[in-house]
């Protein structure tokens, strides 16, 4: 990993904004004096101070849940919480950090997202030996922490997300005979028995947020590592062509879900949440989407939501030929501070009862994630049905048995190169082969 000097927020703003075209990266963690005065010692009643937090999670009714729980321990310290839907997140946190409007606490996404805010970031390293230990990252389960040390700690996830899943409606496959499927072929057949069915106000196709980049990556990733594990990440690293065999079977995979008519029509500029997530849970238009294991916390907060008279299932992503179930993992929703955060203590007790203390027993019941902390796991109990507690044993078993990388790459342009060509593909406007080529030209221009 090269490094990086520190810059001034102007020059930040110049950084983000040519995120997409080229390839940034973090600085050795060094703590601030603030920082160094971060120590265990003030007992938690009387750690004072209001702070900010920003990000897209958790939801606002397992926020209530949360609020209070970190209240009962830090009476004193305020956390004034701004949720954003995670399609228009990370371009409000850009113009406000742009703007000079740090928030104290602000969530990222994965991948180039962090590397590009890092010199703001106070690093959370020695806060977390202070206050946790030197053995603290035995505190958190291993592979999700990854991207985490990476970026030199300068974030720590509160979560970890398993993708890509499909999530389907059972009552409608009930009514028109349909079997949740296992294969490509199978996905073909459920399309076909929705078509002809004909449904008043159905769509009788699988939703899919193809406006999102993550979410196609997800998909092309998956269907590489189903018939070559371990490939994507060799061709990342740049031991490995983006133009070899594997990668143009991929992308026909990817492409035939638009030549077949699977997915929906305009799917190419839909994100998940609110556009995906609406037409799924609230119009009841499809009768499934490509998702990740998220969409449990809609399942476990059906009541809230006004869908209680629904059923949802889960399966992992239908396999193509010759290919073998497979999900992608990260560390989610990672957590950072500012560095001229002005509460960094109380900055810090925030991140760490997030990562750490009740939280991580409140999400593992909310199901809006994995908790990573170690030990835990997905609690069942706000599940109604016998087939949503089921979808969390897939959950469950996909990690313990298929999961066949994580989810973002290492070199952000490589990952835009992927998005741009895919979305041409699908449209047709470029071959599978002229797609890993230009791929291939943005790994080449990689410095690693």
């Amino acid at each position: 990993m090269k490094r990086m000097r520190l810059m001034s927020y102007s020059l930040i703003g110049l950084l983000l904004l040519s995120a997409c075209s080229s390839q940034t990266t973090s600085t050795t963690a060094t703590p601030s004096r603030d920082a160094k005065a971060v120590v265990a010692t003030q007992k938690p009643e009387e750690i004072t101070g209001e702070i900010s937090f920003w990000s897209w999670s958790p939801e606002d009714n397992v926020w209530q849940t949360l609020i209070k729980a970190f209240n009962e321990k830090y009476p004193k310290i305020k956390v004034n919480y701004v949720r954003t839907p995670s399609a228009d997140y990370d371009k409000k946190i850009q113009v406000a950090i742009q703007g000079g409007e740090v928030p104290d606490v602000m969530a990222f996404s994965n991948g180039p997202m962090i590397k590009n805010y890092s010199p703001i970031l106070e690093p959370l390293a020695p806060l977390a030996e202070k206050s946790l230990g030197k053995d603290w990252q035995k505190l958190f389960k291993t592979t999700p922490m990854e991207s985490a040390k990476k970026n030199d700690y300068k974030t720590i996830p509160t979560g970890v997300a398993v993708t890509p899943f499909l999530s389907y409606d059972v009552d409608l496959f009930k009514k028109v005979g349909a079997e949740p499927p296992k294969t490509y072929d199978d996905l073909k057949q459920v399309v076909k028995k929705f078509e002809d069915a004909k449904l008043p106000g159905i769509v009788p196709r699988l939703g899919f947020a193809g406006g999102k980049s993550a979410t196609v990556t997800d998909a092309f990733y998956t269907l590489v590592n189903q018939i070559a594990p371990g490939k994507l990440y060799e061709a990342d690293a740049g031991k490995a062509k983006f133009t070899d065999p594997v990668f143009i079977q991929a992308t026909n995979a990817f492409k035939q879900f638009y030549t077949d008519h699977l997915f929906q029509d305009g799917n190419l500029t839909t994100k998940f949440d609110p556009d995906l997530r609406d037409m799924y849970e609230q119009k009841r238009q499809l009768p499934m989407i490509l998702v990740g294991a998220w969409i449990m916390t809609d399942v476990a907060n059906k009541d809230g939501l006004k869908i209680g008279d629904r059923t949802f299932g889960l399966v992992p992503m239908p396999t193509i030929a010759g290919g073998k179930t497979s999900v992608l993992i990260n560390g989610d929703v990672p957590l950072g501070i500012s560095k001229d955060s002005k509460h960094k203590e109380a900055a810090w007790r925030f991140v760490e009862f997030m990562a750490t203390g009740d939280y991580q027993t409140i999400l593992s019941k909310a199901l809006q994630f994995l908790p990573v902390k170690e030990g835990l796991s997905m609690d069942k109990s706000n599940l109604k049905t016998d087939i949503e507690k089921q979808s969390v044993d897939v959950v469950l078993d996909a990690l313990t048995n298929n999961v066949g990388g994580i989810r973002f790459l290492d070199n952000a342009p490589i990952e835009q190169a992927l998005f741009v060509n895919l979305q041409k593909v699908a449209t047709g406007s470029v071959t599978p082969e002229q797609a890993m080529a230009e791929v291939q030209k943005a790994s080449d221009a990689v410095k690693r």
